[in-house]
């Protein structure tokens, strides 16, 4: 299926080659490496972070609880699963959920962090999908707590056991990592109305938020109840919890509850450091066919960096064509990079970030979007002034750009840019069985853009990470 797709991409691309236009394009399928250009995209150190899960069952008590034995330990944040939890019969957003115990927190590095509730054993990434439950998240000898819940497809919402919009402008204070034990309590309730409500508590403070009624519908099931930690990099937080009740099942881990451990015993080196890019050519196959494809770990970050092919000069003016495979293998919210035409020296020489001032000089599609709905794969553009355009539905019908999940499913995608479409231009992005096309706004052509290189590039601006793939490439050089 994928190889008939993309063969009538290509003929319909290929005609390009021979038009009177004289544009050319090129197909890469990376069966060995390709003299492409790498700016900063293999930015790992010699010496990787080391990571130390050590959490389970323990005969302390450390939480507050009524007697010795209790579950927690180090918990270290990593991209790679680390979980300690029990089975429990499957629930979703149409069952009622409720949890209490204690807890204590006795050391907080900088940047840790951990899960505590309902998850699936499937759930994966940052901001997990399938999941509800409360976040420690440590800040050096201090935490904040957070509650939040991921739906089946990363739609995610919550809030935070602080008064006000954000905890770096909020006058609560954080909670110190000095082992003072909490009481907590996390409930969920649906209503009649499709919509649900999510109360937590903490000693004497009670905090709710709603989960809206498209949230709930797209789902989530819940097959596990324990400690996860945060999957993206960063260091240890300590955590123990004890007198745990959970759907009314009382546990006071007097003795070792057996529960399942996976990975929560474990030593190794981190690679997915913030903000180290690990991207290029790779001898995987991840988004289909024989070993040979390009792509790895791309992060957000206010530093440019890019792994692309050298083009002819090219424009606003000029017809352009591209087409391939794709897969996004894992990616953290926050998280999202460009696949497309750009300028190198305008690229190279952006050094602020983006809210400061728009990267120029772009054309393609845009993989990212905000956390509450996941990486919207859509077309993407910026004028030589910068004025940017990448919605994430459709400008007149509000329809939501295609989202692409990081399960490790290959997709066929392609894009055409026409210059002389309503006067000033249209670009059209398929992915998969979709198709939504992107018009420049009056004056953005005449604006103009400069383009010198095709590949991958990140997003200007703090965040987490990608690992995306692609394959069987066709793009316009001339």
């Amino acid at each position: 299926m994928r190889q008939r797709w993309l063969l009538a991409v290509m003929l319909q691309v290929a005609p390009t080659a021979v038009s009177d236009d004289a544009s050319v394009a090129r197909t890469e399928s990376f069966d060995v490496a390709p003299e492409w250009e790498s700016f900063r995209s293999r930015l790992l150190p010699a010496s990787l972070p080391h990571v130390r899960q050590d959490f389970g069952y323990r005969q302390t008590q450390l939480a507050g609880g009524d007697g010795a034995g209790e579950i927690g330990g180090t918990v270290q944040r990593s991209t790679t699963p680390a979980r300690f939890s029990m089975s429990i019969a499957e629930r979703t957003f149409d069952d009622e959920l409720s949890a209490s115990g204690t807890f204590a927190v006795p050391q907080a590095g900088g940047g840790s962090g951990l899960m505590f509730g309902w998850f699936n054993e499937n759930s994966k990434g940052w901001r997990t999908s399938n999941s509800l439950g409360f976040r420690l998240d440590g800040n050096g000898g201090k935490y904040w707590v957070f509650y939040e819940y991921g739906t089946r497809n990363r739609r995610t919402g919550g809030g935070g056991a602080f008064e006000g919009e954000r905890y770096q402008t909020t006058s609560t204070p954080p909670f110190l990592a000095d082992g003072t034990p909490h009481q907590w309590s996390l409930r969920y309730k649906p209503d009649d109305q499709g919509t649900g409500l999510i109360t937590f508590q903490i000693d004497d403070r009670t905090y709710r938020v709603d989960v809206p009624a498209k949230h709930r519908e797209d789902g989530a099931t819940f097959n596990r109840f324990g400690i996860w930690n945060v999957e993206t990099g960063g260091d240890t937080l300590d955590a123990y919890f004890d007198d745990l009740t959970v759907d009314g099942q009382s546990l006071a881990f007097d003795q070792d509850p057996n529960w399942i451990g996976d990975g929560n015993n474990a030593e190794f080196e981190e690679r997915i450091i913030r903000p180290h890019h690990d991207y290029g050519f790779s001898k995987t196959s991840h988004a289909g066919g024989q070993p040979g494809e390009i792509g790895g770990v791309i992060f957000r970050d206010e530093q440019p960096s890019y792994y692309a092919a050298r083009t002819n000069r090219l424009s606003l003016e000029h017809p352009l064509r591209a087409s391939g495979t794709i897969v996004l293998n894992s990616a953290g919210a926050d998280s999202g990079f460009l696949l497309g035409w750009f300028d190198c020296e305008s690229k190279r020489s952006k050094t602020t970030p983006e809210y400061e001032q728009p990267q120029p000089n772009y054309l393609g599609v845009m993989i990212e979007g905000p956390s509450r709905i996941g990486h919207v794969f859509r077309a993407a553009y910026s004028t030589s002034e910068g004025n940017r355009h990448a919605p994430i539905a459709d400008v007149e019908s509000d329809v939501l750009r295609p989202v692409i999940l990081p399960d490790g499913t290959v997709h066929c995608w392609s894009i055409a840019y026409e210059p002389m479409v309503a006067d000033r231009g249209q670009i059209t992005v398929t992915f998969d069985d979709t198709k939504h096309t992107l018009d420049l706004r009056p004056g953005d052509r005449h604006d103009g853009a400069v383009f010198d290189r095709f590949g991958l590039f990140n997003i200007q601006a703090g965040g987490h990470h990608t690992e995306v793939y692609i394959d069987d490439l066709t793009f316009t050089v001339q």
